[in-house]
C-alpha cells in the first residue's frame, strides 16, 4: 500500500479478548447449507488461548482517492454493484475508528456477503451491506430501528433449539451401523461434548430481548430441559450396550422433534423474508416514486440510508460499516478463544462470520463433519482480501 494511505496511531485499551459489546455471543445469518455430521474435522493449528489484553496500538487508515479508485475497479472486475459507494463506505470508517482486520478485509467480507446488493434480504431475514440478523445487530449493543415479527423470533429459536437434537441424531446414527464396544465409546465421548455445547448459540437468543415477550424465554427455557433430557437419554441407552431396537425408537422420536423444528425455521424465516422485503419496497416506491427494482439498482446508497431511519438500521450503508467492523472484532476474539494461531486468524475470522460459532465449535468437537459452505468462505474471503491489497501496490 506504499505512497496509496497513510496511518495514524490511536492507543486503544481492550478490557477482554473477547470484544462482546452486549455480552453476548452472535448468531450470524443463514446457517451453512450443507452439514454433514459426525465425519472427519477440518484441519486447523490451535495455539493456546489469548489471555486479556492490555493496551495496544491500533491505527486509523486514510485511503488517498488514488488508492480508493484502485479498489473500485478491482471490485468492478468481480460483478459488484455500485464499487465505488462500497470501497467509500469502508474507507470513510477507517479513518473514523481503529478496525480489528484491514479495511481490504471488511470489503472481501462485504462483497462475499451481498456483491454490493446492500439492500438484499436473505432467506433467513438478514440484511444490508454486513447481512446482519436483528440478533446479530442486537449483540452488538447497537440500537436505532429493527423490523422484528413473530415470525423472525420462532425461526431463530428454532434454529438454535433444533442444534442439541441434531446431534443426537447424529451421534446415534452409526451405532445402527457398528455397535461395537470401540463405536460405542467415541458415540459416549460425542455425547458429552453435545451436551457441553447443548447451550452454544442460546446468549444469541438473549440478546433477542429487547424485542421478545416473556413467552419467547419460556419456551426456550422449556427446549432447553427437554435438549438435557434427550441428550441424558442417549448417554443412559449407550450406557445399556445401545440395543438396536432401543437406538431406532429412540432416534424416530429425536428425528419428529428436529424436523417440526427446521421446518418451523425454514417456514418461519421464510415468512420474515418476504415480509421485511415487501415492507423495503412499499416505503422505496412511496418515498423515491419509481419503481422499488430502479431505486434498488440505481441509487442503494441514498435509499438505504432513508430506510435505516424508516425501516430497519440494518439498510443503513453507514451503520452497517460500523457494524462489520464490531462484528468482526467479536469474531476475531472468538476464533482467538477456541485457540486459533496467528496464521489461521484471518480464516477462521471469517469461518465463524459465516458459520457462527454454534457450528464452529461444533465441527471442531466432531460433531459436524464439514461445512462446505463455511470452508469455501473462509478460503475465499483471505484470498479475496490479497487481491485487493494487489491492486493498490
Amino acid at each position: 500500500m506504499k505512497n496509496r494511505f497513510a496511518v495514524r496511531p490511536l492507543i486503544a485499551v481492550v478490557a477482554s479478548s473477547t470484544l462482546l459489546l452486549a455480552g453476548s455471543t452472535l448468531l450470524d445469518g443463514a446457517p451453512a447449507k450443507a452439514e454433514r455430521r459426525a465425519g472427519a474435522k477440518a484441519a486447523v493449528t490451535l495455539a493456546q488461548p489469548t489471555p486479556a489484553s492490555e493496551a495496544i496500538v491500533q491505527d486509523l487508515i486514510v485511503l488517498d482517492a488514488a488508492a480508493r479508485s484502485a479498489l473500485a475497479s478491482e471490485l468492478e472486475r468481480w460483478v459488484t454493484r455500485h464499487p465505488h459507494e462500497l470501497v467509500e463506505v469502508i474507507a470513510d470508517l477507517a479513518e473514523k475508528q481503529p478496525l480489528p482486520l484491514p479495511p481490504t478485509y471488511l470489503l472481501s467480507i462485504a462483497w462475499a456477503e451481498t456483491r454490493g446488493k446492500i439492500l438484499a434480504v436473505s432467506p433467513a431475514g438478514a440484511a444490508g451491506l454486513a447481512q446482519a440478523t436483528p440478533s446479530a445487530y442486537l449483540s452488538e449493543g447497537y440500537d436505532g430501528k429493527l423490523y422484528v415479527t413473530t415470525d423472525y423470533l420462532m425461526g431463530t429459536r428454532a434454529f438454535i433449539m433444533k442444534k442439541p437434537l441434531g446431534d443426537a441424531l447424529s451421534i446415534s446414527a452409526p451405532l445402527l451401523k457398528s455397535n461395537t464396544a470401540a463405536t460405542r465409546k467415541r458415540a459416549k465421548a460425542l455425547t458429552a461434548r453435545a451436551i457441553e455445547l447443548r447451550g452454544e448459540g442460546i446468549d444469541e437468543l438473549e440478546a433477542l430481548r429487547p424485542v421478545a415477550n416473556e413467552t419467547f424465554f419460556r419456551r426456550i427455557a422449556e427446549g432447553e430441559a427437554h435438549n438435557l433430557a434427550t441428550l441424558q437419554e442417549l448417554e443412559r441407552l449407550i450406557d445399556r450396550g445401545a440395543p438396536a431396537a432401543a437406538v431406532k425408537s429412540y432416534r424416530a422420536r429425536v428425528q419428529r422433534d428436529y424436523t417440526y423444528l427446521r421446518n418451523m425455521q425454514r417456514d418461519r424465516w421464510d415468512r420474515y423474508a418476504r415480509d421485511l422485503a415487501r415492507q423495503r419496497d412499499v416505503l422505496l416506491e412511496r418515498k423515491f416514486g419509481q419503481k422499488p427494482s430502479t431505486v434498488i439498482l440505481t441509487r442503494p446508497y441514498e435509499a438505504g440510508e432513508y430506510l435505516g431511519v424508516a425501516l430497519d438500521a440494518r439498510f443503513s450503508p453507514t451503520k452497517m460499516a460500523e457494524f462489520l467492523a464490531s462484528h468482526l472484532g467479536t469474531k476475531q476474539a472468538q476464533a482467538r478463544e477456541i485457540g486459533v494461531d496467528d496464521d489461521g486468524l484471518a480464516a477462521w475470522t471469517a469461518a465463524l462470520y459465516n458459520g457462527g460459532a454454534v457450528n464452529i465449535k461444533r465441527m471442531q468437537a466432531g460433531l459436524i463433519g464439514t461445512l462446505i459452505e463455511t470452508q469455501k468462505y473462509m478460503r475465499a474471503v483471505p484470498e479475496r482480501q490479497q487481491r485487493l491489497e494487489r491492486s493498490i501496490g
